[in-house]
């Protein structure tokens, strides 16, 4: 099940229109499995548990700041293969963004490095290697998830009684009002 980190800014547009179908760029003879062996040595250091993680995440620049979301990419990016995390990055208030893409397998990267040079909107993008992991948000225990979740809760009965009063004055919010909240928005 791919997830989406939030990257900030995301409004819906439409999605951009690929140039190239996926089938035609990958029939014209590229030796995708040399590609994925030719990765560039990670500099500096590197922490051991995260190369799996950097070998299966591919950096994506030359985003337009106003027009792309993280959604957009996921769904782009979903042509070659299952995406695990997308994080936008760099300053909103810049012209240009750039993201990073992280792939279930480390297969897809090759797929993807492909895109580079794709029109994507407005822009043609620069798809590399990463030197990076996503930074990901802290996974929650059971026991810490079951208390946001009632914390949550909390402020969902509060903003139900507010609304209650202010519809009708001395009112009180009462079942069946039912509020189901995805375990993914506590990630």
């Amino acid at each position: 099940v791919p997830s989406l980190i939030p990257g900030g800014g995301l409004l819906p547009i439409p999605s951009p229109p690929l140039n190239l179908p996926l089938v035609n760029r990958m029939s014209a003879g590229l030796d995708l499995t040399a590609s994925a062996q030719s990765q560039p040595p990670l500099m500096g250091n590197v922490d051991p548990s995260k190369i799996d993680e950097i070998r299966r995440t591919v950096y994506v620049g030359n985003l337009n700041s106003q027009t792309t979301t993280a959604e957009q990419l996921l769904e782009f990016f979903k042509q070659v293969g299952d995406v695990k995390f997308v994080r936008m990055a760099g300053d909103e208030t810049q012209p240009t963004r750039f993201a990073f893409v992280e792939f279930v397998e480390q297969e897809s990267v090759a797929r993807a490095l492909t895109f580079n040079g794709v029109m994507f909107g407005d822009r043609p993008l620069k798809v590399n290697h990463s030197n990076n992991a996503i930074v990901k948000p802290p996974e929650l225990t059971p026991q810490a998830a079951a208390k946001e979740l009632e914390n949550v809760m909390k402020r969902v009965r509060e903003a139900q009684s507010t609304i209650a009063a202010a519809i009708e004055p001395g009112a009180t919010c009462q079942p069946p009002y039912i509020l189901y909240i995805h375990a993914s928005a506590f990630k």
